[in-house]
């Protein structure tokens, strides 16, 4: 039985010795014939297109690979748009020179909080689904929720130098503010940024329900009560850095 049939199945069934194996096992545990395709490692940009058209058969080849690569890559990304959102809410561009200084102090400062932030979030999820009867190990729960990260990968590659080409100094300021001086850039842009970030947290509580075999209900109130906590001591822990 290959990946995809086993989707919507809890066990398979060896095609050798006919005994019951977990699905997400790759050899038999009782004659050790295969049962599906070997996940070595991922390819980052397969799985990211992956993730987009079908999160279903994404996540299960997260939790099937061997490796679980490109996740610490992609806590960069969201340390880096954490950083700059909270330089716009903060509007820190009095305190810089020129734009360019504000882009390497968001950019260095972001990669460096990029992996613990990103850790907040992934052991907050682990425990909860654990705490939920969930059957995961923390090593599934890594891939999954270090995978739901795509929407935010995209964001910050794509929407962010939008933004800064668009707005400039005026997304970081008060007065005059982007939202006075172009709104429809502003709003349709930022609508933009919510929009991803809804959808990391939507994937984060999918991603969960199928490595913990949970109802996705459970996972997604746990998606959005563990990214709150952890933009909020985000926020705690580095606001008072910004004037």
């Amino acid at each position: 039985m290959n990946t995809i049939a086993a989707i919507n199945a809890r066990t398979l069934q060896c095609t050798v010795c006919a005994a019951p194996n977990d699905d997400f096992s790759t050899k038999c545990s009782s004659c050790g014939s295969f049962l599906q395709d070997r996940v070595a490692n991922l390819d980052f940009f397969a799985t990211l297109w992956q993730m987009i058209e079908s999160p279903k058969v994404a996540f299960r080849k997260t939790v099937l690979s061997e490796q679980k690569n490109y996740i610490i890559s992609m806590m960069l990304f969201l340390g880096v748009g954490a950083m700059f959102t909270l330089l716009s809410l903060r509007h820190a561009g009095s305190e810089f020179d020129n734009l360019l200084f504000l882009m390497l102090y968001g950019i260095v400062l972001g990669t460096l909080i990029g992996p613990p932030l990103g850790m907040i979030v992934i052991i907050g999820l682990h425990l909860w689904c654990r705490l939920a009867r969930g059957t995961a190990t923390f090593r599934n729960s890594y891939a999954v929720v270090g995978w739901s990260l795509v929407p935010i990968v995209i964001s910050v590659a794509l929407l962010l130098p939008i933004e800064l080409a668009a707005m400039g100094m005026l997304l970081f300021i008060a007065s005059p503010s982007a939202a006075a001086i172009k709104p429809i850039v502003y709003y349709t842009l930022a609508g933009l940024d919510i929009v991803f970030v809804l959808w990391t947290i939507a994937l984060a509580g999918y991603g969960c329900s199928i490595a913990h075999r949970l109802p996705v209900w459970k996972t997604m109130i746990g998606a959005m009560l563990v990214c709150s906590a952890a933009g909020a001591i985000f926020y705690a822990a580095f606001a008072h850095w910004i004037v």
